[in-house]
């Protein structure tokens, strides 16, 4: 039977390094071998079932008012079928180590040929959809409502799936498709209740350097 050695410096150093690869290379090793194991259990929750904003104005994470640039976008997309229709799923991920808001509201989803300019999220299908093309019913507001705010946590996926009507030429020639989520400021604060004191001005969505986050385009297959 082996014994631990608790004289032999190696021992201690041994740990110490044990500590530091669970700290600084499971976070980023670990989500990747969840998707190689099954690609279910890393395709994330529902985004409109993420947890919605409340005071955050006065509640938020430091460390993701810190974050640069978290949102990872992907989009994947299923075959035409016999009624001529596809399902293209939307997959978000945070990449810092916190917890960012999102606006996601599944209503105000753009699904457009091209991108309009507009904040919040949006997929663009070419060539146009027979069905499904949809505008953002409450464009670039200066404050959102919080429970139109949604918390993506540290390392954490949402996914959303749109199916659409494929045009003839899509369903001939196949098309492509790829995804944006644009914020340009940080959103006005809603008034707080009384009592809770105001900790941050606004609602800590301005994340992004460029004020937009593309996904790269996914190729839609014809019609076999």
């Amino acid at each position: 039977m082996l014994k631990l050695d608790r004289n032999n410096p190696n021992v201690f150093i041994g740990i110490i390094l044990l500590v530091v690869l669970i700290v600084f290379v499971l976070p980023d090793r670990l989500p990747g071998f969840i998707s190689d194991l099954s690609p279910h259990l890393s395709a994330g929750i529902p985004c409109v079932r993420l947890p919605a904003a409340r005071n955050l104005a006065a509640h938020q994470s430091i460390l993701g008012r810190q974050a640069q640039d978290p949102l990872q976008l992907e989009l994947t997309a299923g075959d035409i079928n016999d009624a001529g229709r596809l399902v293209i799923r939307l997959s978000v991920a945070n990449t810092s180590l916190g917890t960012v808001p999102i606006v996601f509201q599944d209503d105000n989803l753009v699904i457009a040929a091209a991108d309009d300019d507009s904040d919040g999220f949006g997929i663009i299908i070419q060539p146009a959809p027979a069905e499904g093309l949809r505008e953002r019913t409450d464009p670039n507001p200066a404050t959102y409502t919080e429970d139109d705010i949604r918390l993506l946590g540290p390392r954490q996926n949402c996914a959303h799936s749109i199916e659409i009507l494929a045009s003839a030429d899509m369903i001939a020639y196949g098309g492509t498709a790829s995804a944006w989520y644009r914020m340009r400021v940080a959103g006005a604060h809603q008034p707080q209740s009384e009592g809770i004191g105001q900790i941050y001005s606004d609602q800590g969505l301005d994340f992004l350097a460029d004020g937009v986050v593309f996904s790269e385009a996914v190729e839609i297959a014809p019609r076999a």
